[in-house]
C-alpha cells in the first residue's frame, strides 16, 4: 500500500472543490463515454508521448478502474476457459486469482534476479505448442516488479517481444509502478518497443496518487481498445468513475501530479534505502535479498530449513506484517521459502525496528528446526 500520508495532497482537494462547483459537475456525476472522460484521456496520451517519445491517439488509450480491472477485462476477452495464459514465477498474487476465477490455465516462467527468463519462455512455448496448447497471452510485470522488485532488461524485453511474435500471443505490460523509479531512467516498455503491436501496457493512479481513486488507463492498438470498450461490463457501466476522473484530470493539468511523483520518489527511495542498509546489518548471511531500483518491494529468499509460514507466524506476533511467498507462486511450494517485504507505508524507526525483529525470528526459525 502507499503511504496514507500522502494520499489526499491539498491540490486534489482543491480539484475535487473545483468540479463539484463548476458547470461541469452535471456532467461529471451523470453516466459516462465507455472510454473514460475525455479530459483525462487527452491529458494521459499527450504525458505518455511526452514521457515515453510515442505517438498515441486518443483512440489507443481507454479509461478503467485500476490495474485489476483491466486484467480482468483482457482475461475475459482474450482467454477462454481451459485456455492458457503465462505468467511469471512468482506474479501478483491478484492476477493468479482473477485469471482462476476464469477458469484459465496458468504456465509459469522461471525468473531470476533480473527478471522474466526468456529461455525459459521459450521452452515452455515449445513443450505446450508440442502437445496442441496455444497460450493467448503473457502477464508480466517487467518494472519494479510485485513482489520481488526485479526490473526486466531491454534485451529480455526484445527476446520477448520475438517469442511474442513467433507464437502469436499477447503481452499483457502490468505497468503500474513506471513512475516510481529510484534510479534514473526506466527501460523502454514493451508497447514502446513494439510501437502496441500484440501489446496493451496498464497503468495506474493507485501507486502514484490514491488507490480508493479506482482509476487507471488501458493502452492498446485502436481494435483492442474498442473491442475492449464494446465489452458488456463497459457498455452497460457508463464510463469508469466519470466524476473522480474528471477531478483527476484537472489535478493532472495543473502539474501537481508529476511534482507529488518526484515527492514521492525521493520518500520511497529513502525507505528502500533504509530497509537496505538494515537487511546488511541485521540478516543472516545464508538470507538473500533484492535490490529493486524503484517501487514498494523488496523479496527475500530463505534457507531451505526455514519455512516462510513460519516466519510469518512468529513475526506477526512480535507485531511486523509481512508476506508469505506461496501466495505469488502458481504452485504455491515454489513459494515456502520466500517472504515479501513492503517498504512503502513503514516509517523510518519501523523500517529498522521491523527488519531487526524479523532477522531475530529468522534465527528463532532455523533454531527450532
Amino acid at each position: 500500500h502507499p503511504d496514507p500520508e500522502t494520499l489526499l495532497p491539498p491540490e486534489l482537494r482543491n480539484a475535487m472543490q473545483h468540479v463539484i462547483s463548476s458547470p461541469q459537475a452535471n456532467t461529471a456525476l451523470q453516466y459516462g463515454q465507455e472510454q473514460g472522460a475525455q479530459s483525462l484521456i487527452n491529458f494521459l496520451v499527450d504525458r505518455i508521448n511526452r514521457v515515453q517519445g510515442l505517438s498515441l491517439q486518443p483512440g489507443n488509450l481507454m479509461v478503467v478502474a485500476g490495474s485489476t480491472h483491466a486484467v480482468d477485462m483482457l482475461a475475459r476477452l482474450y482467454a477462454s476457459p481451459g485456455g492458457v495464459v503465462l505468467v511469471e514465477a512468482p506474479t501478483y498474487v491478484d492476477a493468479i486469482h482473477i485469471f482462476r476465477d476464469q477458469q484459465i490455465e496458468l504456465c509459469s516462467i522461471p525468473t531470476d534476479e533480473a527478471g522474466l527468463i526468456p529461455s525459459e519462455l521459450e521452452k515452455q512455448l515449445v513443450r505446450l505448442h508440442a502437445s496442441g496448447t496455444f497460450p493467448s497471452m503473457l502477464y508480466t510485470v517487467p518494472n519494479f516488479h510485485n513482489p520481488t522488485g526485479s526490473t526486466l532488461p531491454e534485451g529480455r524485453r526484445l527476446e520477448v517481444i520475438r517469442l511474442a511474435r513467433h507464437y502469436g500471443f499477447l503481452i499483457v505490460e502490468d505497468d503500474v509502478y513506471r513512475d516510481l523509479s529510484f534510479e534514473g531512467a526506466v527501460p523502454a516498455s514493451f508497447y514502446a518497443l513494439t510501437n502496441g503491436d500484440q501489446v496493451v501496457s496498464i497503468g495506474s493512479f493507485s501507486k502514484t496518487l490514491a488507490p480508493g481513486l479506482r482509476l487507471g488507463w488501458l493502452l492498446g492498438s485502436e481494435d483492442v481498445i474498442q473491442r475492449c470498450i464494446n465489452c458488456g461490463t463497459m457498455q452497460m457501466g457508463g464510463g469508469t468513475n466519470p466524476f473522480v476522473a474528471h477531478m483527476v484530470a484537472e489535478y493532472c493539468r495543473s502539474g501537481h501530479w508529476e511534482k507529488h511523483i518526484v515527492h514521492l520518489q525521493a520518500l520511497y527511495k529513502g525507505r528502500r534505502d533504509l530497509a537496505l542498509s538494515a537487511l546488511s546489518q541485521y540478516m543472516p548471511s545464508d538470507v538473500r535479498w533484492t535490490h529493486p531500483a524503484g517501487g514498494f518491494f523488496i523479496w527475500l529468499s530463505l534457507p531451505k530449513q526455514v519455512f516462510a509460514q513460519d516466519v510469518k507466524r512468529l513475526a506477526l506476533q512480535e507485531g511486523v506484517s509481512l508476506a508469505a511467498g506461496e501466495g505469488f507462486f502458481v504452485h504455491p511450494a515454489d513459494g515456502e521459502h520466500h517472504l515479501r517485504l513492503a517498504y512503502s507505508r513503514a516509517t523510518p524507526n519501523d523500517i529498522d525496528t521491523g527488519i531487526r525483529v524479523l532477522a531475530q525470528v529468522i534465527h528463532r526459525s532455523r533454531k527450532a528446526e
